[in-house]
């Protein structure tokens, strides 16, 4: 009973390390394409942070499925599931770099902020959900 609640428990830690070691790789994919399209071809935040958090949901889809919840195969559903997951992440960003750029009119570079707070988000959805 102990040993199955210890060996439940690690397979738990083991999902949140490597969700977070994927979403590292995932953000910084994401962060630097945001940067690249806004300070070196002006795109507008919002459609930068939209162009980063799509190339970022193509890493962490790929990372998830193969690193984090080991999953065998592609599924359709869990996909689906996934790219809701992914826009609830993408809103929380989106939103936030426009919050920060144009109600607190501060600096686009602020706008990196959000993508520090949707990852707690989607994990928590990824878990109990689109991964399940």
């Amino acid at each position: 009973m102990i040993k199955d609640h210890v060996k439940k428990r690690s397979k738990h830690i083991r999902e949140v390390l490597v969700y977070g070691m994927v979403g590292i790789a995932a953000l910084v994919v994401q962060d630097i394409l945001y940067w690249i399209c806004h300070h070196y071809f002006g795109v507008f935040p919002s459609v930068a942070m939209i162009l980063g958090s799509l190339a970022g949901m193509v890493v962490a889809y790929i990372g998830h499925v193969k690193y984090t919840f080991k999953k065998h195969r592609y599924s359709k559903r869990e996909f689906v599931k996934f790219l809701v997951t992914s826009m609830v992440g993408m809103a929380i960003n989106v939103g936030g770099v426009r919050f920060i750029t144009k109600v607190l009119l501060l600096a686009p570079d602020w706008g990196l902020l959000p993508t520090f707070i949707a990852p707690f988000v989607t994990f928590l959805i990824s878990k109990f959900w689109a991964f399940r």
